[in-house]
């Protein structure tokens, strides 16, 4: 939901409070009782929804985040052997080639990674034969991290898949609070007004349930600096894991890093932003349920810039 959904959903939920409290009043109009069963039938229509949008922005998410940890971990297990069989037969080009560091895969784009870990897979098929025989690499082991690599290239789409779900839910939830509230305009607003002589308390609940408050969801941009070498905390309020991050780093030499820790020095799950760039994540993917704390990293040696949109 937007901020405004929010705040409609929230007035229909406190009005249907107010109504349900006050039942000994109105069960004996009929038609108050018709609207309202209209009313929260529609209310049930946006609770199922929501759900329903929270659930497979979070499953997309969540799906590329263990295949991309599985897919690392099966990187380090053929990089390992394949840097020790380069030490041994003295091949530095192949060294160089495959000796990635965990933290280096962790940190790198998708599409970088997948490359990454190709040319693992591919030097590991060229080498197979030594590797199998003296260094403890299995034949099964090559063909799972090519596998790996295949269902990896399968999810690289997830968050963009994500923004059109969410899109999709979004104009739903539209129509449906609007047809919902609609039912309070032309029909339970109209027969309030029975009960005003007998109920004046009643009418007043009811008609200030009515007021759409803004709930103040609070900023959705922030930017700023950074400063070489630092973690700087950005809000402490990215709880929500089906969240959509647009992160970019406005800077025009050092590369930044987002992720959402558990703390305000915590990267979690960090998402590597070159200079001038924009990437947009789900908050699972920048760390992991529970997580709360919007960081942005520095590394370099000088003052870095960042515009952050929760979408």
């Amino acid at each position: 939901m937007t901020g405004k959904q929010e705040n409609r959903y929230s007035m229909c939920l406190v009005t249907q409070n107010v109504v349900n409290e006050n039942d000994v009043i109105w069960t004996g109009v009929p038609a108050f009782v018709d609207a309202f069963g209209e009313f929260e039938t529609g209310i049930t229509s946006i609770s199922a929804t929501r759900l329903e949008q929270e659930k497979d922005l979070k499953g997309i998410a969540e799906d590329k985040r263990v295949k991309e940890a599985e897919l690392i971990r099966q990187t380090l297990g053929l990089k390992g052997p394949m840097v020790a069989y380069a030490n041994v037969t003295n091949n530095e080009p192949l060294r160089q080639e495959v000796d990635y560091s965990k933290r280096e895969l962790e940190r790198s784009r998708d599409t970088d990674l997948e490359n990454m870990c190709q040319i693992v897979q591919n030097r590991a098929n060229t080498h197979s034969a030594d590797l199998i025989a003296s260094y403890g690499v299995t034949a099964a082991q090559i063909t799972d991290h090519a596998a790996i690599i295949s269902d990896y290239h399968d999810v690289i789409a997830g968050p963009r898949s994500a923004i059109a779900v969410r899109k999709t839910y979004t104009e739903l939830l539209e129509t449906q609070l609007d047809s919902t509230i609609k039912i309070l305009t032309d029909k339970l607003d109209q027969l309030i007004v029975v009960f005003d002589s007998a109920n004046p308390q009643f009418v007043s609940d009811y008609k200030n349930a009515r007021i759409i408050v803004d709930l103040g969801g609070g900023q959705n941009t922030w930017s700023g600096e950074v400063s070489a070498g630092t973690i700087k905390n950005i809000m402490d309020a990215a709880s929500n894991d089906a969240t959509i991050w647009e992160l970019s780093n406005t800077g025009t030499a050092q590369d930044l890093q987002f992720g959402r820790g558990a703390d305000s020095s915590d990267m979690g799950t960090p998402v590597t932003v070159p200079a001038g760039e924009t990437v947009t994540k789900t908050a699972i993917e920048l760390g992991a349920t529970g997580n709360k704390y919007l960081n942005v990293q520095n590394e370099s040696g000088t003052e870095g810039s960042y515009k952050v949109v929760r979408d």
